[in-house]
């Protein structure tokens, strides 16, 4: 029975497959690497499952659906964001990082931006990049209501420039505006020649500004707290 039980166990360790399992980091790296190239739209279960080299029914075992491959997209771009190191600065320096890595992030991933802002967000990850940056604007004399205004008004700004980030060419040319005797607006355009650069430039600039809105909200803050503290 052992010489005929070898052959038999030999012929299953030959039939096993050399891939590793799945893990839930390899599906989302493919589901966005999909959503990069192609949109959301084109991140089925059957694509996601031939770019990994399995059977669709199988990815089943490691994920519910789509819905959780949203999810696992959504946190892999939060890691790209979230940096609680930038709260050891000042409030406004750290909000200006936050902003900035925030838009970068998505700069990078503009197919992503529409899926995410209209699916609910489940993702544990990204509930705690929202309560750190909450707590540390709080914690810095910022109300609590003001720095969630902050937040929802620094998503906005940075994702409607994200969005914009993959476009080959401004909507305005040079040339063209040169041709309609608009010379300084011709001038202007060859100054920014590189899209991507005007882009970060104009977003800095804005960021900078919309910080400085909550500034007052901050030192009003703090007054408020220290006039308690001394009662």
């Amino acid at each position: 029975m052992s010489a005929a039980a070898g052959p038999r166990a030999s012929r299953r360790r030959s039939g096993r497959p050399s891939r590793p399992p799945l893990t839930e980091a390899m599906i989302g790296r493919a589901a966005l690497d999909i959503i990069d190239a192609s949109g959301w739209e084109s991140c089925t279960m059957n694509a996601l499952a031939q770019r990994l080299g399995v059977r669709g029914p199988s990815l089943y075992h490691y994920i519910a659906g789509q819905r959780e491959v949203i999810e696992l997209v959504r946190a892999l771009i939060v890691h790209e964001i979230q940096d609680p190191s930038v709260y050891e600065q000042p409030w406004d320096e750290a909000m200006f990082q936050f902003g900035m890595r925030y838009y970068r992030a998505f700069a990078q991933h503009p197919n992503a931006i529409q899926l995410l802002i209209t699916t609910p967000v489940r993702d544990h990850d990204t509930l705690i990049m929202y309560d750190d940056f909450l707590g540390a604007m709080s914690a810095d004399g910022l109300d609590v209501g003001a720095a969630f205004e902050a937040l929802l008004g620094l998503e906005n700004l940075a994702l409607g420039f994200a969005f914009e980030w993959n476009a080959e060419d401004l909507v305005l040319d040079s040339e063209l505006a040169e041709d309609h005797g608009a010379a300084t607006l011709a001038e202007a355009l060859r100054e920014r020649a590189s899209q991507s650069a005007a882009q970060e430039e104009t977003f800095e600039r804005l960021l900078r500004r919309y910080i400085a809105v909550f500034g007052a909200s901050r030192e009003d803050g703090v007054a408020a707290r220290d006039v308690g503290g001394a009662r």
